[in-house]
């Protein structure tokens, strides 16, 4: 397992410059309390970006992940944030503005859309207090692997 803090994070120079936000980029709000996410956790990469993780270890949502024949691993919860992301994609602007970077120990993603990952964190969250939800968000992320 790396260092948690380099779990999304890029060099300055590979960020897009994205217009509508003035350069230099000002401190972004995180406004997802801690609680409302947990046990997944934030990181921000100032100026840039911010990842959402979660360790694996913590088993987190594990009896739910094997009622659907998985394990619970990293790729598993890719799949899952993947269909999270999809069905995002298709009721707001936008397209490919989240990145994975996970490995065995740590589920990652992290974007520079900020606000976005923040609404997103909630509803990956929600949707884990709901099998069937889950079952949805892996089918359609799945499809799309």
């Amino acid at each position: 397992m790396k260092d948690l803090y380099s779990y999304g994070k890029k060099p300055d120079h590979e960020w897009k410059i994205l217009p509508w936000i003035p350069t230099p980029r000002p401190p972004f709000k995180i406004w997802v309390k801690a609680e409302q996410i947990a046990p997944f956790f934030i990181i921000p990469h100032h100026p840039y970006s911010i990842s959402l993780l979660l360790k694996i270890c913590d088993c987190f949502c594990l009896d739910s992940f094997h009622l659907l024949g998985l394990n619970g691993s990293s790729s598993d919860w890719e799949q899952l944030v993947r269909g999270v992301i999809l069905e995002f994609e298709a009721n707001n602007s936008g397209r490919n503005l989240f990145l994975f970077d996970s490995d065995d120990d740590i589920f990652c993603f992290y974007s520079q859309y900020i606000d976005d990952l923040l609404m997103l964190a909630k509803t990956i969250r929600a949707a884990c207090n709901d099998v069937n939800a889950m079952k949805s968000y892996l089918e359609l992320g799945q499809k799309h692997l």
